[in-house]
């Protein structure tokens, strides 16, 4: 059975004495807010209406959190909608919860992630689109940062900054660094990534790509750039994070690993044909679907047991990069012949990297 909620549009951000007290939590976003904008931005216009999607499903432990650091921006003109895909764990009651300061909500079954969250870009009016998901949080002033980017920079599509890692209780563990991207550094540069809930697009550019990729399950952000980036330019927010990525056990990037490659590797094979992927990226893109191809027949025969698609994938990074595959397998051999003696610590900083790069990144990462 569905159940949904519609109140206005949009509205100005509600002060923390607004909203419910945290019990027994302190500091952002429980008793710290986001500085109160003004109604209008420095230069007399109006500030852009930003929408903003949270999708959700059995994360009853980390959404209130997310809830409110949309809410506690201090936005003067902010439309916010959650998309719950039907949970029974309470997530239902918190959003109710706060649903007097939520445009729009409902929860109902739905086909994964990346159909929820298209679900919320179809309800969305504002200038520019953002989705934070159930388990991630905003920065405090990442909608005015965001906002102000792209008055500063018109001619930009996507504007996009610094992550940062959190644990599964929400304390910082790292700055997640990126760095100026396009296209080609998008799917050929092991560099920089993209962190997803630090992106803002633009409404008709985010259209124009068709949104999210609904059969993809894992690189389906990965994907979303890279349309983006191969029709539009992209703008880095140096020096200033706009929200953090948590790491915890149940996240599908630390349990579906086959899946991520398989995606991404759909991804770059997909951007390498289009028209206007340059000759240049096509060829170093080659580099990454032989890695991802490698990676998948690894998993297949460590993880899987099955012999006939770990040969598939082998045969085929061969095809794509005979040298460098062989290469590769051969230091990948001497690697498990020494991981014993790699120091427990070391071992699992290695499997948390692999776990949390998105396929393109882990793909180029040797």
């Amino acid at each position: 059975m569905a159940i949904d909620g519609h109140l206005s549009t949009s509205k100005r951000c509600p002060d923390l004495a607004d909203l419910p007290a945290a019990t027994g939590k302190t500091g952002w976003p429980w008793t710290e807010q986001s500085v109160a904008l003004p109604d209008r931005m420095p230069d007399g216009s109006p500030w852009p209406l930003i929408t903003v999607v949270t999708p959700s499903f059995r994360q009853a432990q980390f959404l209130e959190e997310t809830i409110r650091s949309v809410l506690l921006q201090g936005y003067p003109n902010l439309e916010y909608i959650v998309i719950d895909g039907g949970s029974t764990d309470g997530s239902v009651e918190i959003i109710q919860k706060y649903s007097a300061w939520i445009s729009e909500w409902v929860s109902e079954k739905d086909r994964g992630q990346s159909h929820a969250i298209n679900k919320g870009f179809a309800r969305a009016t504002g200038d520019i689109i953002a989705w934070v998901n159930s388990d991630d949080t905003y920065e405090p002033n990442a909608l005015a940062a965001a906002a102000h980017a792209f008055h500063e920079n018109p001619e930009c599509a996507v504007v996009y900054a610094d992550g940062i890692w959190t644990n599964e209780q929400g304390l910082h563990e790292q700055i997640l660094k990126t760095g100026p991207l396009d296209a080609h550094k998008l799917l050929t540069d092991d560099t920089f990534v993209i962190p997803q809930p630090t992106v803002f697009m633009r409404r008709p550019a985010l259209e124009a790509v068709g949104g999210l990729d609904e059969s993809l399950h894992m690189a389906m952000d990965l994907d979303l750039w890279v349309k983006l980036a191969l029709r539009y330019q992209l703008h880095y927010i140096e020096g200033q994070p706009l929200a953090t990525l948590r790491l915890h056990a149940s996240q599908k990037t630390q349990t579906r690993l086959l899946e991520d490659r398989l995606d991404s590797l759909t991804v770059i094979q997909r951007a390498m044909r289009d028209p206007r992927c340059p000759a240049a990226t096509s060829s170093i893109g080659s580099q990454a679907v032989a890695r991802l191809m490698l990676d998948a027949a690894e998993i297949y025969l460590s993880e899987r047991h099955d012999r006939q698609n770990a040969l598939r994938y082998f045969l085929g990074a061969l095809s794509y990069r005979p040298l460098g595959t062989i290469q590769r397998s051969l230091i990948r051999l001497a690697l498990r012949s020494y991981w014993a003696i790699i120091p427990p610590a070391l071992q699992a900083q290695i499997r948390r990297i692999r776990g949390t790069e998105t396929g393109a990144l882990s793909a180029l990462r040797y």
